[in-house]
């Protein structure tokens, strides 16, 4: 196992394709970006696949623009899996104007890396965090 101080490149760029998706509000990049069983928890709603996440990326992509960005505070690697612990920042920007807002959370995320070589989010758990 590796230790956050140690960097897979793979794993990095999946965050990078992330960001990128995001950015270009490509809900099909998203969700390609997402292993096949994937599953979502988040607070107050039931488990989420990549298909019930898809109509709330499209309708949050309708009202805003989203900017993510991901803090890792532990990494570790065994063979195909890896487990991430930190923090998710999300700067939200209204299309009907008004103020940015920014929503943080921590987060649990086992990604798998896939037949292609590719690495994937498999899971996910967010908690509310304080603000940044």
């Amino acid at each position: 196992m590796t230790g956050a101080d140690e960097s897979d490149p793979r794993i990095d760029d999946l965050y990078r394709a992330w960001g990128d998706a995001f950015r270009r509000q490509d809900v099909d990049g998203i969700i390609a970006l997402l292993a096949p069983d994937y599953v979502l928890w988040a607070p107050g709603v039931p488990p989420l696949s990549a298909d019930g996440l898809r109509p709330r990326l499209t309708a949050a992509f309708a009202a805003y623009e989203i900017i993510p960005e991901f803090q890792c505070e532990e990494r570790l690697v065994s063979g195909d899996l890896a487990f991430e612990r930190g923090w998710d920042t999300q700067k939200v920007l209204p299309r009907s104007g008004g103020e940015t807002q920014s929503h943080r959370q921590r987060v649990f995320l086992l990604l798998r890396r896939c037949s292609d070589g590719a690495w994937r989010f498999a899971r996910g758990m967010s908690q509310p965090g304080p603000a940044s």
